[in-house]
């Protein structure tokens, strides 16, 4: 069986549009489906109740993460596999299928990703590599971006028609379609929920690494993800270019350079990044217009909570 746990949060529309898909495969019919709903308010728990009475439901009354929320789900999962599956995250008919198969076929594999796409079919990152020193510059310089340095992610849509990429190992694979072999998670725990959001799928899959399981991005299984449908509808608590998003995006990429690098590392991290805001900070500050307001305040932002993320560990470690 293969158990699907789906997190939400305040996406109600969405959601019923993914689970529209998931129960629209008719390949595969194995599987058992739980919502963990982190305290909407948008009605999602009563659409689920009403449009998808076969869902396993938990209501959680407060929102602790995407990390805790899964976990919920997690505890209470019976499948061989578990797919943690974004609620802004749309599936194939093929999807389910062909990932438990693969999953069967390979015994040595522990976490499994797909190509990720927007909605016109374009791609988007599905693969990376750990976070070090010189991919946090690489990142912050825009030369990721440019020449990306895993760039298995685009090799679907540059392959011949008749030839579909192999599936690869990876360092991580992005939480959207986070496919789990149960025997990881009765090996290594569940998520680390002192990632909020973001970076706990990276801690995930560096602890399964380290203990001996393969991380695989699979290219030819699809899936549409939408993204960031959380904080949009949630504009006055979590905007996207908020302060509170990004002070979740520092607290838990720090805590993961401490938690798996170092304090050290993290230092070096944290000096990178408020080194290279600091730059463009100052660039725009000899600037005119909206544009370089914004720019100026947002690299301005992001020196604080950096600044005052590291005051805080060093405060811990002295």
């Amino acid at each position: 069986m293969l158990s699907i746990i789906m997190v939400s949060y305040n996406t109600e529309a969405i959601l019923k549009k993914a689970l529209t898909r998931v129960y629209a495969q008719k390949q595969f019919n194995d599987f058992e489906v739980i919502v963990v709903d982190n305290a909407s308010r948008d009605g999602s728990c009563d659409m689920v109740k009403r449009d998808f009475p076969q869902v396993r439901l938990i209501e959680h009354d407060t929102n602790a993460g995407f990390a805790a929320g899964n976990n919920l789900g997690i505890a209470v999962a019976r499948g061989e596999h578990v797919l943690l599956l974004n609620s802004d995250a749309f599936v194939f008919d093929d999807s389910l299928k062909a990932s438990v198969d693969y999953m069967n076929a390979h015994p040595e594999v522990g976490i499994m990703g797909a190509q990720l796409v927007c909605e016109d079919g374009s791609p988007q990152p599905s693969a990376r590599e750990f976070p070090s020193p010189m991919q946090k510059w690489r990142v912050l310089s825009g030369l990721e971006s440019r020449r990306p340095s895993y760039e298995t992610y685009f090799d679907y849509y540059q392959a011949d028609d008749v030839q579909i990429p192999e599936a690869r190992k990876v360092g991580w694979v992005p939480g959207t379609y986070f496919l789990i072999r149960r025997e990881v998670i009765d090996a290594i725990g569940l998520l680390d929920e002192r990632f909020f959001m973001y970076f706990e799928e990276v801690d995930y899959c560096y602890r399964a690494t380290q203990a001996g399981w393969d991380i695989v991005f699979n290219p030819a299984i699809t899936v549409i993800h939408l993204g960031g449908q959380s904080s949009l509808t949630t504009k006055k608590e979590v905007s996207r270019t908020g302060r509170q998003l990004v002070d979740i995006r520092v607290n838990s990429e720090y805590d993961y350079w401490r938690k798996h690098s170092g304090l050290p590392t993290m230092l070096l991290a944290a000096g990178l990044e408020i080194g290279w805001k600091g730059l463009i900070w100052s660039k725009n500050r000899l600037l005119t217009g909206n544009e370089a307001q914004i720019k100026r305040a947002e690299a301005g932002q992001a020196i604080s909570l950096v600044w005052r993320k590291v005051a805080r560990e060093l405060r811990r470690a002295s």
